[in-house]
């Protein structure tokens, strides 16, 4: 099983194009970091990101980082930890 620190972003429908671009510049700078579009909702969409644990937290420069960059409109739900595949 394999540590990680998960996210959950919530944006309005009318940003997900820039969203996913912001998010793009995300996996160029945590490679590890896996990405999923969650089922949209009528006014959002939602994407899960999720950043392995390896003995350190890989996704604090993240928060940090993409709070500085979102939009006010924008909901980071997170971190919450969890346990992700099979050893």
């Amino acid at each position: 099983m394999k540590e990680e620190y998960n996210y959950t972003l919530t944006v309005p429908l009318g940003d997900v194009e820039e969203a996913i671009q912001l998010l793009k510049e995300v996996q160029v700078n945590n490679p590890q970091m896996r990405l999923s579009r969650k089922p949209d909702t009528k006014k959002n969409g939602r994407f899960y990101l999720c950043f392995p644990f390896a003995g350190t937290r890989t996704d604090l420069q993240f928060q940090q980082w993409f709070i500085a960059k979102k939009k006010a409109e924008w909901d980071l739900f997170g971190p919450n930890y969890g346990v992700w595949g099979l050893s």
